[in-house]
């Protein structure tokens, strides 16, 4: 071959390699834009496009899939305090709390503002999701948050929507998710599963609403009661009132099912000044019986306000019962959504002698903090830690110090969702005064109840005591 052969074939090469360098350059650069284009730009999480990209192929080939939409409760107030340049470094701190919580079981993405999705494939069921969605809430609680030097404490609403049951594409599961989100964050109780009977941009929500007010006038609201006992389980010490909708057409219902859709209305109050008197009265008759235990009710946040003192001394006069053995259940989330107004309504129920228990404690965003000044005699330990109190070694290092410190607050603390003899024995070794769940007893109508407690040989006596 000649030296012009060599040269010419060698500068053909070298446009070659210079066409296939500017090729793969091109090529990096249209991912890297493809990848910028899937990117929030803020957190490093995958944006909206990018979670349309996951769940298309997973939805359109019919294969299970869970819809998590967590939104930030109350965050307007950092960026307004401490500025926009703040509140973006939160948002990058809960991306990378909530990615480290959800680890490989979905994919996190930030949908804009304060709003984050997480999407699961294949879940179990929407039990699995619940269990997720607390969990993340319980990430939040203790996320040890900071804008600069200035520490913060975070609280989230999750909507949950499962494919195939509440939506079939993307578009629509996003859509429920978000109201159940909003139902979530009205209630003030952390999760919510979508349900179209309570959607309030459906004609099933509005109906509902029609058929519950009749309910109320026609008798069909009961109370199911479900007994506390004491730590070592010898000693039935009180019961909760649950309530209940006998509907004509759909069987039982749950409060889940109706009540995020009552707190929407002023039927709540109703349903509220209902509730006490109905399980004060029924705690009468018993301790008439023989059955002389205090009895617990729970109570909206909603409801928690000024007017509720008054449905208080009703019921206390009507049933004449002494208010020490009443105790008023309020939400966690209650008493930080106003943190002013629960001190002071608390501190009134207080004064007049009536105990009142934070209940799922540990499902929302309440840290032990936020009881200081506030004039609480009982803590409720959240389902979610103790139902796997045995199988999670730090389900059972939280359980304990919530125990500890609660106790060094002065605080009475209950265990809910108690289901073997494992974990209430645990409970019972970790020093905790009351214990309640299905192993003991699951709520029972009011005759139930009452034979379940001298079944039990836990019937005292028939000595009357009046308020």
């Amino acid at each position: 071959m000649s030296a012009a052969s060599i040269a010419w074939t060698i500068a053909v090469l070298e446009t070659l390699l210079a066409a296939a360098a500017l090729l793969v350059l091109c090529l990096r650069r249209d991912r890297d834009r493809a990848e910028l284009a899937r990117t929030d730009p803020l957190t490093g999480l995958g944006n909206r496009r990018a979670l349309a990209e996951s769940a298309d192929p997973v939805l359109a080939a019919g294969r299970g899939a869970g819809l998590l939409l967590l939104d930030l409760d109350g965050f307007k107030d950092v960026n307004d305090t401490l500025g926009h340049t703040a509140g973006d470094d939160v948002l990058v701190q809960v991306a990378r709390l909530l990615s480290a919580t959800v680890g490989g079981r979905g994919r996190v993405t930030r949908l804009g503002g304060d709003e984050f999705a997480v999407l699961v494939a294949d879940p179990a069921g929407a039990q699995e999701l619940e269990v997720l969605a607390k969990r993340l809430l319980a990430a939040l609680a203790v996320g040890g948050f900071h804008a600069g030097t200035v520490p913060l404490d975070l609280s989230g609403s999750i909507g949950i929507a499962l494919a195939g049951q509440d939506g079939r594409d993307l578009g629509q599961l996003l859509q429920r998710a978000d109201v159940a989100m909003y139902a979530a964050k009205r209630a003030r109780c952390g999760v919510l599963r979508y349900d179209a009977a309570t959607d309030p941009h459906s004609a099933g929500g509005l109906e509902l609403l029609g058929q519950l007010r009749q309910a109320m006038e026609d008798d069909q609201l009961v109370l199911h009661y479900q007994p506390k006992v004491s730590g070592d389980g010898a000693r039935l010490l009180g019961f909760e009132a649950l309530v209940r909708w006998e509907h004509p057409r759909r069987g039982l219902l749950l409060p889940a099912e109706f009540l995020p859709h009552v707190e929407r209305t002023h039927l709540i109050h109703a349903l509220t000044r209902w509730t006490m008197i109905t399980a004060l009265r029924q705690a009468a008759t018993w301790r008439a019986q023989g059955l002389c235990t205090s009895m617990a009710v729970n109570v909206s946040a909603v409801s928690l306000d000024e007017g509720l003192l008054g449905v208080v001394e009703e019921a206390l006069a009507l049933a004449r019962w002494k208010p020490q053995d009443l105790v008023l259940e309020i939400t966690e989330t209650a008493v930080i959504a106003d943190p002013a107004g629960a001190r002071r309504t608390v501190a009134r129920l207080r004064e007049r002698g009536v105990r009142v228990a934070v209940d799922d404690f540990g499902a929302g965003s309440t840290s032990l903090g936020h009881l200081r000044g506030l004039a609480v005699h009982e803590l409720k330990i959240d389902r979610q830690f103790v139902a796997e109190l045995a199988a999670h070694p730090e389900d059972e290092v939280i359980v304990s110090t919530v125990i500890a410190l609660a106790h060094r607050l002065g605080l009475v603390v209950v265990a809910e969702g108690v289901e073997t003899v494992a974990a209430a024995d645990r409970l019972c070794a970790l020093g905790c005064d009351e214990l309640q769940g299905y192993f003991f007893a699951r709520p029972l109508p009011a005759g139930a109840a009452l034979a379940w407690a001298r079944s039990e040989g836990l019937a005292q006596p028939a000595v009357v005591e009046l308020a």
